[in-house]
């Protein structure tokens, strides 16, 4: 089924932000919406703050969005923890 993935990362691009700069170090890409996602079909009966691990991805939770006309009718998950083998293949991949 049709689903919105709400890929939230890091605020921040470094690990340490001074509090008279902070500005300059958010990430862009702190938000990555995946609109057209699909899912299986056994989540349509899934309720706001009902939480799943989807496999090699991350974990996510049921945002309260979900199936509203905001969103066109869809089930909102949004990513809460990244798996630490997606961190780790997101660095090696911004090294090369």
């Amino acid at each position: 089924m049709d689903a919105e993935l709400r890929l939230y990362s890091y605020l921040f691009d470094c690990a340490e932000v001074k509090q008279d700069d902070w500005e300059k170090h958010i990430n862009p890409n702190s938000l990555e919406v995946k609109s057209n996602a699909k899912v299986w079909n056994n989540l349509a009966n899934a309720k706001e703050y009902d939480r799943f691990q989807f496999e090699r991805l991350a974990y996510f939770v049921v945002d309260r969005d979900s199936k509203t006309e905001k969103v066109g009718g869809k089930i909102v998950f949004n990513r809460i923890v990244e798996l630490k083998e997606s961190r780790e293949k997101k660095e090696n991949l911004g090294k090369k």
